[in-house]
């Protein structure tokens, strides 16, 4: 009877290299994951903040909306009837003449004309003035207007009234008072541009550390891509979800409308964030695919040659 002598292979020593890390290099690795995350988070939403507040279709569609708000109406209407009143010409002070001012087909036109003057001093350079000149936004309504004072009782002749309504004062926006829209487009862009290259800068670096401190450099980098990922598309969802909370009804009121004008637009920047964020990740996988395929051909070689 034979025995047969069985050798037995003792377990694989894993190198030191790949032994479990200890606790105060686990507790850095988290920390710099959420710093990433935390930096990421800022970065996306500043660039999206940026390219909002940089674009003068959406602030005008904002304002065109925000403009139908009947107290923002009357705020006009009350410059109009001021400018009036400046060059003696009395205007009655009673809400119905205001209503039939607001009630004119003319006053969106003047409306529109204003908002685009209240654009350009929204985007004016930041230290500069700008001028909101109602004269001419009034000039092509004045025969309404003069048939509105006719109507009201107040003796008004059409050519007085045009040369009354050119001499208004233009109202000057300083950036101070009770409108301070004067650069205000251009200091959030200013703002947020910095924003988000401090972040974009602390992203870089905290994510530098934790690919250096992990033991797998290629997964730490497809994690960091997937944080990435993960995070655009959660702030692309609630800009989306938001705009619909906002007016869900579409037109409920003017102040909602445009802050769901605000929140829908310009939703492709976290879009192409996710997609070159994916792109990079699915990078690194493909590369640790090929780093692990190379390693399994490089231990399956020697024990190919001793069988």
């Amino acid at each position: 009877m034979t025995t047969a002598l069985k050798r037995t292979k003792s377990a694989p020593v894993p190198p030191p290299e790949f032994s479990a890390p200890s606790l105060p290099r686990r507790f850095t690795r988290a920390t710099l994951l959420w710093l990433f995350g935390l930096s990421a988070s800022i970065l996306i939403g500043s660039l999206w903040g940026s390219a909002v507040t940089g674009s003068r279709s959406t602030a005008a569609e904002v304002m065109l909306d925000v403009a139908t708000e009947r107290v923002v109406r009357e705020r006009i209407v009350g410059w109009i009837t001021a400018g009036l009143d400046s060059v003696d010409l009395t205007v009655p002070g009673d809400s119905a003449f205001v209503d039939r001012l607001l009630a004119m087909r003319e006053t969106e036109q003047v409306l529109a004309d204003l908002t685009d003057q209240l654009l350009g001093a929204v985007f004016a350079p930041v230290g500069s003035t700008a001028l909101v000149d109602p004269a001419s936004a009034m000039l092509p309504a004045v025969p309404q207007i003069t048939q509105a004072l006719i109507d009201e009782g107040v003796p008004a002749d059409e050519g007085a009234v045009a040369d009354l309504v050119s001499s208004i004062e233009p109202v000057l926006l300083d950036g101070r008072g009770e409108l301070p829209v004067t650069s205000a487009a251009t200091r959030a862009s200013a703002a947020l541009s910095l924003a988000a290259m401090v972040a974009g800068m602390a992203a870089l670096l905290f994510g530098a550390g934790a690919i250096l401190i992990s033991d797998d450099r290629t997964g730490a980098v497809r994690n960091l891509a997937y944080r990435l990922t993960l995070t655009s598309l959660s702030l692309a969802v609630m800009l989306r979800l938001g705009s619909w909370i906002a007016d869900p009804t579409g037109g409920a009121t003017p102040w909602r409308a445009g802050l769901s004008t605000l929140l829908g637009s310009h939703g492709y920047v976290p879009l192409l964030v996710a997609g070159a964020a994916a792109s990079v990740g699915v990078g690194a996988m493909v590369t640790a695919k090929k780093q692990n395929g190379s390693a399994a051909e490089s231990i399956q070689g020697p024990e190919g040659q001793r069988g």
